[in-house]
């Protein structure tokens, strides 16, 4: 058996490999939102709102488990934590497939993401942050989950094509299970600073800004992403194409992380935000008053380059604000809590099929983001690295 626990900062490669590998089957129902609650809608029909509040459901869910994680995580055993969220996930995607009503439904998608999915990338994300250099191996993760949307975009609707919605749960709850070849190679307990949280020198005002800001930005892209393929769907576009299209932009999106990895900070952290956020509005407003193939190509895939390299900058601004770590370690929750109140925004103000109120909703936060944004990191500019 691999030590894994006797040295945190320099560990074996296949310690490494398995948190990489945690990180993917965690996060992949997540990135596959759209397709998977396309399936969702086609297997129960159900109308736009009761989808927003399923996803909103499962990525509230999620929220919950990623702000728990920081009493949680210095305090219990992780291969039980890991087994405990692994079957959850697995028991959740079988049990999809077999809810009789709404209400099951949305009870079974909140429950996978608060007790499963939600706990296991919570979980791994605390390892990474344990790591003694950990940029080089969360930027392979990132890379391996923009390969996992790829393939997974493409390949549920032919497993709806072929075997319908058990055939997505139970190919879904397969690979979520692989996690469990992992398990054995975790740590017992974490190594945890727990002051970094619990301490406080005043309250950081800017950091808190930003962070809000950061939610903000996540509601922006919650609204349209979990809806990308009813706005497909409700323009005629055929499943298996909308499939493979957001396949095709998830790695579009890869290139905007990597632009972010190869600028760096040369050009400021104001100007790539800035023109990244003007982007997305004006996709928005694409996909809100064009129906054609060509453009609803061209506006998913800036959605997702935009996406992707706005993140970085945008945590590499807390970073830089945030001294005591105490936002660093709410990152998650807030992104998550963001990309859930999206959903449930649209499902709001959603009148009918018109899947285009979740463009409206989301440019609507990319503009406040907007406003938000420049002043904030005029400031962070300001504060010495």
């Amino acid at each position: 058996m691999v030590d894994t626990t006797s040295d945190h900062q320099n560990p074996p490669r296949v310690y490494l490999i398995s948190l990489i590998w945690l990180s993917l089957v965690a996060a992949l129902i997540g990135n596959i939102q759209p397709i998977f609650l396309g399936a969702l809608a086609e297997s129960f029909s159900l109308s736009g709102s009761q989808l927003g509040f399923i996803g909103g459901a499962e990525l509230g869910g999620s929220c919950l488990a990623s702000l728990s994680a920081a009493y949680w995580f210095p305090r219990v055993r992780l291969r039980r934590v890991a087994l405990f969220a692994t079957t959850v996930a697995v028991l959740g995607n079988l049990l999809t497939s077999e809810a009789t009503d709404y209400s099951q439904l949305i009870l079974i998608r909140f429950t996978t993401g608060f007790l499963g999915t939600g706990v296991l990338y919570a979980l791994t994300l605390g390892l990474f942050g344990q790591l003694k250099n950990p940029d080089r191996i969360i930027a392979i993760a990132v890379v391996t989950q923009v390969l996992s949307l790829a393939i997974g975009m493409s390949t549920v609707p032919l497993l709806m094509e072929r075997w319908q919605l058990p055939g997505v749960t139970v190919s879904l709850a397969l690979f979520l299970s692989t996690a469990l070849l992992c398990l054995h190679l975790l740590p017992h307990r974490a190594r945890y600073e727990a002051s970094k949280i619990a301490t406080s020198e005043g309250f950081n005002f800017l950091g808190a800004a930003l962070l809000v800001s950061l939610i903000v930005f996540s509601v922006g892209l919650g609204s349209v992403w979990a809806f990308m393929e009813r706005i497909g769907s409700s323009a005629g576009f055929a499943m298996g194409h909308i499939g493979n299209a957001l396949a095709v932009s998830g790695l579009i999106g890869g290139l905007g992380a990597l632009m972010a990895a190869v600028l760096g900070t040369r050009l400021g952290r104001v100007l790539p935000i800035v023109v990244a956020l003007i982007l997305e509005v004006l996709t928005c407003l694409l996909l809100a008053t064009r129906n054609d193939w060509h453009s609803y190509l061209l506006a998913i895939a800036l959605f997702n380059f935009c996406w992707n390299l706005t993140l970085p900058y945008l945590m590499g601004a807390i970073s830089a604000a945030d001294r005591s770590g105490r936002f660093m370690v709410l990152i998650p929750a807030a992104q998550t809590g963001g990309y859930a109140l999206g959903p449930v925004l649209v499902g709001i103000f959603l009148i009918g099929d018109s899947f285009q109120v979740a463009a409206w909703v989301s440019m609507s936060a990319f503009i406040v983001c907007l406003a938000m944004i420049v002043p904030l990191l005029k400031r962070v500019s300001k504060v010495k690295e």
